[in-house]
């Protein structure tokens, strides 16, 4: 057992009969973590805890298929592994990597509820376990994630050949991961790369889902908002509620103050693909939950100064922290995993302008970019779309398949 994770893997063949009783409501639904569609869906899967090397237990889901090929989706700010379930069998891309042959992990960063609220030391009600942002998930959390995932298929017994992301894979491309992100997911993966180098060769491809990376002069909202928001974050951090969103915290601010909370969704996250749905995230408990305020306050240090560096604590902290009076700046110029990045057109947050800035500072790794064909798509809308089958998954495994195969093709849209 390597230092860094430790596992209690659970082979869980639910015996809850598809034919018994009544379909539970769409309201019912809302309510449910990733375990519960899991087991509402009869899904065989296996839960996963590993420890980072700062103490923090995650719980990972797996949806396994021995020999496979290994596909890690990593959720983004303020998500959780339930964005690739919550539509059910047909439409939820964690579903339909499984169908086709893949070895399916489902991450759980630190922070997230239930399933990233355990330390060694620490409690979730302790300010210190919230002092965190993208730079420890990429720095700890995706270390001892893909590791943990590395030692657990190596040497498990190849299954039938049956499926797309099942042909016959060596145990080369078995220690590989093909990661799959949304949002600030690819912080942490930039992190992760340029912190631990060894990943470039971990990670055989990312497909990234509205990244986000620089921000500055590349949102669709401005100091106004930003100041509110962070008015708001501090106004938590006086109150020693060091959550910035408990599960469920955003359910019940929408529903009694539907025209603010519809303001500030558009403001940063876009309009909505379906306007009629644009507060469709918030129905859901355990969807939209979580952060820190030292994540939201990271990313509006990028916004400010236009530089993808790590937490600035100030000059005297900064020196004890990364021996300098300035703060970590990644060297996101030497990764050498290839990348594909894919935008909505309405996003506010991970825009067009700013997925191109990513291309243009990453041309080297960068295989194509691609825009998600609606007029309308958010930030949001590539978790909860009723057409992200057709919109988003299929596109993505497609292009997943023909990077496999070598035969992407080159495209900048």
């Amino acid at each position: 057992m390597g230092e860094r994770g430790w596992i209690i893997a659970i082979n869980v063949v639910l015996l809850v009969s598809a034919e018994g009783g009544d379909s539970p409501s769409a309201e019912s639904r809302y309510k449910w973590t990733t375990l519960d569609w899991l087991a509402g869906l009869n899904i065989s899967h296996e839960l996963h805890n590993v420890t980072t090397a700062d103490g923090y237990q995650l719980q990972l889901q797996r949806l396994p298929r021995p020999g496979g090929r290994s596909v890690l989706l990593v959720h983004g700010l303020l998500g959780s592994s339930l964005g690739w379930v919550c539509l059910g069998p047909e439409k939820s891309l964690a579903f339909q990597l499984q169908r086709r042959g893949y070895d399916v992990w489902l991450a759980n960063l630190r922070g997230v509820a239930p399933f990233g609220r355990r330390h060694t030391e620490l409690t979730d009600v302790m300010a210190e376990f919230w002092r965190f942002s993208f730079h420890e998930q990429g720095a700890y959390d995706l270390p001892a994630i893909i590791d943990h995932m590395a030692e657990v298929t190596r040497g498990e017994p190849g299954a039938d050949a049956s499926g797309d992301g099942n042909d016959q894979v060596s145990e080369q491309q078995q220690r590989q991961v093909l990661l799959i992100g949304h949002s600030q997911a690819f912080n942490a993966f930039l992190v992760l790369c340029s912190m631990h180098p060894r990943f470039n060769q971990r990670i055989q491809l990312i497909q990234a889902m509205a990244p986000l990376a620089r921000l500055h002069r590349q949102v669709r909202f401005d100091s106004t908002q930003v100041r509110r928001l962070m008015k708001f974050v501090k106004k938590r951090q006086k109150a020693s509620q060091f959550e910035i969103f408990p599960p469920s915290y955003l359910r019940k601010f929408c529903k009694s103050k539907q025209e603010v909370c519809e303001y500030y969704t558009k403001h940063f996250v876009g309009s909505a693909q379906s306007n009629k749905k644009l507060l469709e995230p918030f129905n859901y408990e355990h969807l939209v939950q979580g952060g820190s305020s030292r994540e939201i306050k990271h990313l509006q240090q990028i916004w400010k100064s236009g530089d993808f560096i790590a937490y600035d604590y100030g000059p005297v902290e900064n020196m004890q922290v990364y021996h300098s009076v300035e703060a970590l700046d990644y060297n996101i110029s030497q990764i050498e995993v290839p990348i594909i990045l894919y935008f909505g057109e309405t996003d506010a947050i991970a825009t067009p302008e700013g997925v191109h800035g990513i291309y243009a500072r990453m041309v080297r790794s960068v295989k194509s970019v691609r825009r998600i064909e609606s007029a309308k798509f958010n930030h949001l809308d590539f978790l909860i779309s009723g057409d992200v089958k057709t919109l988003v998954n299929d596109k993505l495994i497609g292009q997943m398949e023909q990077f496999i195969e070598g035969r992407l093709p080159y495209v900048i849209e």
